[in-house]
């Protein structure tokens, strides 16, 4: 009986190590408990009955009934009356009807399952286990090994909304899980509430485990309004594959403008990412849609660098609050380099290096542009003070750069200095929640481009915002109203309105910019999944310069995140 009992028990944790912990040991410490343990010699099947638990550190297995077939290698538990079968590790927990898999051949179905996958509830027909190789386009590339399994959910329901009813969910006749990657949702159907908003032709896709340059997409269409375009409506999606991906888009407006345009990303060696981008895009400022090219690559891990070279580039740089400009650039090509952040106590935040060179041509104001060569050095350091409270939360972001520009037969050699500092904070007063800055600019020397010559600005914003209760913490709605006043120029430049409305497991948030320096007005859209904060997506619109989180808005030339 003891031997039986070790035998069967051996087998379910190789079970268990498969599906969800390939990286356990076999030697974990190991435990069983169960009512009712048997072993028939002759048909060479353990039987554990009753109330069956194994676990160790990191996994457990839940179910009244479990048996093995040393014949054909294979695992069975089910549920009977007393109860299901459950499968739970590190905060994954799967319940499900019953569960067939093949140590042999390392294939297996669960059936009726339902769970949480990441943030995401998911419910189905069933779960196929099987080789990560297996999986439809998908194969074990960029480290993975060919040991690694996946499992794919038929019928599935996925929603990051925990209630009966949820307000939103996707339905989908294939889910893909690939462990520590992404999941993959085929074509699914997009539901509000019980109302079919439409279906969406592409896969959605939601990557996990290590950062990626990929997350951030829509998969509802895009609407918006800008003064110079009128109304808008597009839709993007990607194709994927296991190291990269092709992203597409497309939007028309109703001045009878259309944009839209590729985006192939594929990655190359361990944290190195080869692009190439062709966009068709509305240059408001000469009134002419063109389509414009950049590629390039990048390598993303401590440290960032990046190679890129570009054609009829369209280059927009705030001036100075609310004023925007557009230039045209042809980059042949330019490298940048940037440090990770340090840690500075002393100065409570924390502060990076910046490195830059690049050939460019400013095509701005016409064809047959000089090249220009330009060097640069830069130091960036942003953080918060000490003795911060609810009430008051004070921070800072500041940045230098030197630029050098080679002489050419049209252009004397120069140089140019840039030094932006902000200085904010977070407040209360009484209801309202409150946001202040202030925002200055210094310049030395020019530069021989227009699109890279900076001027001095002084710049003041001030936002305030009250949060409406409807009775239920899980649904609430906030009014805020943002100005931006330039004190060099002694005008209010811009203001933002927006409404933020919080629906439990989504926040929908309107906001409308109204350009007091000039007619660059537009309405977008944002949407924010609250089971992932830093996803939010614009479903038209810009994403407008915010004070306390502008670390990468008004850096001149800063590495890109994205091309």
């Amino acid at each position: 009986m003891n031997g039986s009992r070790t035998y069967a028990l051996t087998v379910a944790i190789t079970l268990v190590f498969l599906l969800f912990a390939p990286e356990i040991a076999a030697s974990a410490e190991i435990k069983l408990d169960a009512d009712r343990i048997s072993f028939e010699e002759t048909s060479g099947v353990a039987i554990a009955e009753g109330d069956v638990k194994i676990s160790n550190e990191e996994i457990t297995v839940l179910a009244p009934y479990m048996e093995y077939d040393s014949s054909t290698e294979s695992v069975r538990a089910a549920s009977t009356a007393e109860g299901g079968v459950t499968l739970m590790s590190a905060g994954t927990r799967i319940n499900g009807e019953k569960l067939d898999y093949n140590l042999s051949t390392r294939r297996g179905i669960f059936t009726k399952p339902n769970g949480r996958v990441e943030a995401f509830f998911v419910k189905g027909a069933s779960i196929e286990v099987m080789p990560l190789s297996d999986v439809t386009r998908y194969s074990p590339k960029g480290g993975a090994s060919a040991e690694e399994q996946a499992a794919k959910w038929s019928g599935a329901v996925i929603t990051t909304c925990n209630y009966p009813h949820p307000h939103y969910r996707l339905e989908a006749k294939e889910l893909s899980v690939i462990p520590n990657r992404r999941i993959v949702i085929r074509k699914p159907k997009v539901y509000l509430g019980e109302t079919l908003i439409f279906t969406y032709p592409f896969d959605f896709v939601s990557n996990i485990g290590a950062k990626s340059r990929f997350n951030k997409r829509s998969i509802f269409p895009k609407i918006g309004y800008e003064s110079d375009k009128g109304v808008g409506i597009g839709l993007s999606g990607p194709f994927v594959w296991d190291t990269g991906e092709l992203g597409l888009e497309a939007i028309w407006w109703s001045q009878n403008i259309w944009e839209g345009g590729a985006l192939l990303q594929q990655e190359v060696l361990p944290g190195v990412t080869a692009f190439g981008n062709l966009a068709r895009t509305h240059d408001k400022d000469r009134d002419e849609t063109l389509w414009r090219s950049k590629w390039g690559f990048w390598y993303d891990g401590d440290w960032q660098f990046e190679a890129a070279w570009s054609e009829r580039e369209l280059v927009t740089v705030e001036k100075s609050a609310g004023r925007d400009s557009r230039y045209v650039v042809w980059r042949k090509p330019e490298l940048n380099i940037v440090s990770p952040w340090i840690d500075d106590r002393a100065a409570s935040g924390r502060y990076r290096l910046m490195g830059s060179w690049g050939k460019y041509e400013d095509a701005s104001s016409g064809g047959g542009q000089p090249s220009i060569e330009r060097y640069g050095a830069g130091v960036q350091i942003e953080g918060s003070f000490g003795n911060q409270s609810k009430n008051f939360e004070p921070f800072y972001n500041a940045i230098y750069w030197y630029y050098n520009y080679g002489s050419s037969e049209s252009t004397e050699s120069g140089t140019q200095q840039i030094a932006n500092a902000m200085l904010g904070a977070k407040w209360k007063l009484g209801d309202f929640d409150m946001e202040s800055a202030y925002l200055r600019r210094w310049v030395w020397g020019q530069s021989p481009m227009l699109w890279d010559s900076y001027e001095p600005r002084e710049d003041v914003y001030q936002q305030i915002g009250v949060t409406i209760p409807t009775g239920s913490p899980d649904f609430w709605w906030r009014l805020a109203l943002r100005g931006a006043y330039s004190l060099k120029d002694d005008t209010m430049a811009e203001m933002l309105y927006k409404v933020l409305y919080n629906q439990h497991c989504l926040q929908w948030e309107v906001i409308y910019r109204d350009d007091m320096s000039g007619d660059d007005n537009w309405v977008g859209l944002k949407l924010t999944i609250n089971a992932y904060p830093d996803s939010s997506v614009h479903l038209v619109g810009s994403d407008p310069f915010e004070p306390s989180t502008a670390s990468d808005k008004f850096v001149p030339d800063f590495i890109k995140r994205r091309p």
